[in-house]
């Protein structure tokens, strides 16, 4: 007997369909590479350093231009080559630090705990006090309110649980409440209005999907809901219209996802909802920026390698995408042989298309009515999705 388990998530645009596109790669020149930092000023996207396994830790430095869909490569970064670290902005400079740095000669690798700060204008780096806190890679990395928040984390002694506040304006690290829960390395974590969100994360052989607050004001945490969904980590994240957003990575069994996952968190209601995944299976420890209304999603190591593409997705700006209540689509039955009925969606136009878990399209048919047959799928995991001109309905099945 065959059964389908799934998860439904409806996704609907007041305009257009928001998908996901390719754009232009990064430069040819440009080693493939996981863990590159991102970030974006002034409407250009950067991808600085990253790691290479063959190559080592890298120092190179690029900007992205979306309008004219172009790189340029810009002077290497000055400070030490590196990986597993991370940048943010503030409203005129980019800030990246900490991280691995691997010796060329003897190739002993060495956590760091410094501050590097861009300026744009002058496109020029200044370095910055270092954290007094022992040095780390994978931490979490957030700026909110002009100060900049750094903790958690690993080193060769093993995972971390302190909080540290940087002051841009002065210069100068203040250490903070350390992290409530279990000491962790690579979370997810982004800023939203006065408040860092930090969770998920990986420690010794538990890969995590509880979350929290930070506030600053105060100086303390609050526990938030658990993700609703199997524990992650090292993907990448960013924040948008007063929202958070969490994109790929791994799962529990510190593997890649079978898709290229894509959630939105609401703070308001303390609440996921999932958008639609990103082309092919999910990558460890890729890079990502905001540019206006659109998330650029680059590098990362897939199932067959290290990339350096691109894709983009747009937001959609304040108000343009809207969630339905999951509750008004059915599939059933459950347990099912693969004869699916599919109701509480629009059929006009309806397409429905299945994936393997690599991201490989496996069948796509027009829905001329409410019935959809999967018996000839073998046992396995598979990614259901439904389109028409509202709305794409990203589902997973698991067929026994």
């Amino acid at each position: 007997m065959k059964s389908i388990i799934t998860t439904l998530t409806i996704i609907f645009s007041c305009t257009a369909l928001a998908q996901w596109e390719d754009v232009e790669s990064m430069p040819a020149s440009a080693s493939v590479r996981h863990h590159p930092i991102t970030f974006s000023l002034n409407g250009i996207g950067y991808v600085v350093a990253g790691t290479k396994p063959t190559v080592g830790v890298l120092k190179d430095f690029y900007s992205y231009d979306p309008v004219t869909d172009a790189w340029t490569t810009l002077p290497d970064f000055p400070g030490l080559a590196r990986g597993y670290s991370y940048g943010v902005t503030s409203t005129t400079k980019a800030y990246l630090g900490f991280g691995y740095y691997e010796n060329e000669v003897t190739l002993e690798g060495v956590a760091l705990n410094d501050l590097w700060e861009y300026d744009p204008i002058t496109e020029s780096w200044t370095e910055l006090a270092p954290c007094p806190c022992v040095e780390r890679y994978h931490p979490a990395m957030v700026q909110v309110n002009d100060k900049i928040y750094v903790g958690l984390g690993a080193n060769e002694f093993g995972d971390l649980d302190d909080w540290w506040e940087y002051d841009i304006a002065t210069d100068t690290w203040t250490e903070k409440t350390g992290f409530p829960s279990t000491e962790r390395h690579h979370p997810y974590y982004f800023g939203i209005g006065d408040y860092v969100y930090v969770g998920f994360g990986h420690h010794t052989s538990t890969i995590f999907n509880d979350f929290y607050q930070y506030d600053p004001s105060t100086d303390t945490w609050t526990t938030l809901a658990d993700f609703p969904d199997q524990g992650r980590v090292a993907g990448t994240q960013f924040s948008y219209a007063g929202k958070g957003y969490i994109l790929s990575g791994q799962g529990e069994t510190h593997s890649n996802l079978p898709t290229g996952e894509f959630w939105e968190y609401n703070p308001d209601s303390d609440s996921w909802i999932e958008l639609p995944a990103h082309p092919s299976g999910g990558r460890w420890a890729p890079g990502s920026f905001v540019i206006e209304d659109e998330i650029f999603f680059t590098c990362g190591q897939a199932n067959t390698g290290e990339k350096r593409d691109m894709m983009v997705y747009g937001l959609g700006g304040p108000a343009s995408v809207n969630e339905l209540d999951a509750n008004q689509l059915t599939v059933s039955p459950n347990p099912s042989n693969g004869n699916i009925m599919i109701n509480g969606v629009t059929l006009e136009n309806a397409t429905a298309s299945i994936f393997d878990t690599a991201g490989q399209l496996l069948h796509k048919v027009a829905l001329t009515d409410n019935h959809l047959d999967l018996t000839h799928l073998l046992s396995g995991m598979y990614i259901l999705q439904i389109q028409n001109g509202q709305g794409i309905v990203t589902e997973k099945l698991v067929i026994e």
